[in-house]
């Protein structure tokens, strides 16, 4: 059989203010047109559907035309769809009723019964092979109220213990594994159980491939079997810029899977000036002076730009708007890297990470963590995005 798996499309997704519809329009009509070329037997893909609990109308609207499209342009596709951490799981659910269960299966949430997880109730069938869709877990999914590494593997052995012996099994998940690379400023940390990640060893030898979510970078983990995560479809953050964002096709026959990494074009291009490091403003200035802006027919390219400076810096933005005068581009961040001050005064303290860079709801999970040592409950962080609607 042959698969295409991809993961974190984050739909509704802003880059500093900036609406991205465009590009996951021109990336999911990409897909559409692959699905067509490569005839494959399923699509997998695992978790953060959305980039929040709540999207608007126009963003799940996305979604169900891209399923319906697939659906329609290729009679004999499955497809499966897992919840992540970003998603809200019974939302992501609501239109299964609407599709045909027997090509199309979404779950958003670990399915239950009688009030305890029950692993066995994501398997799906697919054309030749069986597949373990397991979401993004919560604490609640596990009896004890807390998730760590000896839990997901359990979850996942009797996934495995449940499907049928005679067929491939495919794993799906969205985690953080040890070993993975994190992109520090697009990706909520995943604590489960006090750790920030987990061991490749939860997944069981016997599945032929895992189809992991949560991480942005295309990127391989060395396990007991073969676990990739595909990756976001175009950089979310400024840290991706460099990266090769992909899919991947799996081809499932008798030995080893196949893999054939299938790169994405980029929709829009993001740039950094410099394009590492930082530069004094008067340097900086000329860089901007001469910087070749490339051409992009879905909009102005993205440009973050890091200055250094050694104390308050008055008329800043417009000394950098001067110097991008007349440059088709759209500035998303200027990076203050300021010498001398105390860490605290410039980001989160020994994160690396600008406070400009965190969204309410960051600083509410990041909060949530340090307290309690589990990411916000989906009631909870549900409760908060209405609170931080009513205000902003």
């Amino acid at each position: 059989m042959r698969l295409i798996h991809t993961a974190d499309w984050h739909l509704g997704h802003e880059l500093h203010g900036f609406d991205r519809e465009a590009e996951h329009d021109a990336f999911l009509t990409w897909l559409r047109a692959l699905l067509r070329a490569r005839t494959v037997d399923a699509l997998i893909v695992a978790g953060d559907i959305y980039d929040s609990v709540n999207p608007p109308v126009p963003v799940q609207r996305r979604l169900f035309a891209f399923l319906a499209g697939a659906l329609a342009e290729n009679p004999s596709l499955s497809i499966v769809l897992i919840g992540g951490n970003h998603d809200s799981g019974t939302r992501l659910e609501l239109p299964q009723p609407l599709l045909d269960s027997g090509r199309c299966a979404i779950i958003g949430t670990m399915p239950r019964s009688g009030g305890a997880a029950a692993p066995e109730a994501t398997l799906v069938p697919l054309p030749g092979a069986v597949c373990a869709a397991i979401p993004f877990l919560r604490p609640g999914d596990i009896g004890g109220g807390g998730v760590d590494g000896g839990d997901i593997a359990a979850m996942y052995a009797r996934a495995a213990e449940a499907a049928d012996p005679s067929l491939p099994l495919i794993m799906m998940g969205h985690l953080h594994l040890a070993g993975g690379e994190v992109s520090e400023l697009s990706e909520r940390r995943i604590v489960m159980g006090g750790e920030e990640a987990v061991a490749a060893t939860v997944f069981p030898a016997r599945a032929r491939y895992v189809a992991l979510g949560h991480l942005h970078r295309p990127q391989q983990i060395s396990g007991p079997t073969l676990i990739r995560y595909a990756g976001a479809p175009f950089p979310l953050s400024a840290t991706e810029r460099l990266y090769h964002h992909s899919v991947a096709l799996v081809e499932i026959g008798n030995g080893p899977a196949q893999v054939e990494l299938i790169e994405i074009p980029r929709p829009v291009p993001l740039l950094r000036a410099p394009p590492s490091g930082a530069l004094e403003l008067e340097d900086l200035e000329a860089a901007l002076l001469a910087l070749e802006i490339p051409h992009s027919p879905l909009g102005a390219p993205y440009l973050e730009i890091a200055v250094r400076l050694s104390g308050p810096q008055p008329g800043l933005r417009g000394r950098i708007e001067t110097a991008l005068a007349g440059k088709a581009v759209r500035l998303v961040r200027i990076e203050r890297v300021a010498e001398g001050l105390a860490e605290g005064m410039v980001g989160v303290a020994g994160s690396g990470i600008a406070l400009g860079d965190l969204t309410p709801p960051d600083v509410f999970a990041r909060r949530h963590r340090e307290l309690y040592g589990t990411e916000p409950a989906e009631d909870l962080l549900t409760a908060f995005h209405t609170l931080w609607g009513a205000v902003i």
